[in-house]
């Protein structure tokens, strides 16, 4: 009796069919970039271009091998380089593109305290920018935003900030699994880390996704 010969799949086919997803990606943004005016593609680039600085900046941040979660509450706002929770990697990222997140977020709430009142009882600086629901109404203001669809694909660009049931958020990263999905940086346990988290990031539904407008400061 001939035994039917059995095939492993190797590692090297996900390999190939991760880089297969990422040029078919590619190719369908390409065409989408040289469908457009040459002012709508330089905006788009330039766009981009913002994006990836905030993701190099979150993840220079999570980086850090002696970084640990802690949610303590500091006066003036700044945690230790060592510490951190899952806001701090937004705002790190921020300051790669040269915006203070902690002064628009001040400045926003002062500002405008009744479009806060669902999430705040009394303003605090020091702790207000690294409290997701204040985050994510901050960013529902003065963010653009953009479907939480997972499997709409080119929706999802590097430094987008993204929100899971208004208690966590993470930035977007420029990794894609075999799927199309895009990992995400963030800092809900420990270690912080590049993951392929987006579709369930402890169980978490997504409640927001936004991109920062281009060079879009307000401090």
């Amino acid at each position: 009796m001939r035994h039917k010969k059995k095939y492993k799949i190797k590692p090297r086919f996900f390999v190939i069919l991760a880089v297969l997803v990422g040029l078919i990606a590619g190719g369908i943004l390409y065409f989408n970039f040289h469908s457009d005016s040459k002012a709508e593609n330089d905006e788009k680039s330039a766009q981009l271009d913002q994006g990836y600085q905030i993701m190099l900046a979150s993840r220079m941040y999570i980086c850090n091998k002696d970084l640990r979660y802690d949610d303590q509450y500091y006066a003036g706002g700044y945690p230790p380089e060592d510490i951190g929770v899952c806001t701090d990697v937004v705002w790190k990222g921020f300051r790669g593109i040269g915006v203070n997140l902690k002064n628009m977020v001040d400045k926003d709430i002062a500002e405008n305290i009744e479009a806060y009142s669902d999430v705040i009882s009394v303003p605090d600086p020091n702790i207000d920018f690294r409290l997701v629901p204040r985050l994510e109404v901050f960013f529902q203001r003065n963010a653009e935003v953009l479907t939480t669809d997972v499997d709409n694909l080119l929706a999802w660009q590097p430094g987008d900030i993204v929100t899971f049931e208004s208690s966590h958020v993470a930035i977007v990263s420029s990794i894609r699994n075999i799927w199309g999905r895009p990992y995400i940086i963030q800092h809900g346990k420990d270690p912080a880390a590049e993951e392929d988290r987006i579709f369930a990031s402890d169980g978490m539904e997504i409640s927001g996704h936004f991109r920062w407008p281009l060079v879009k400061k307000l401090n």
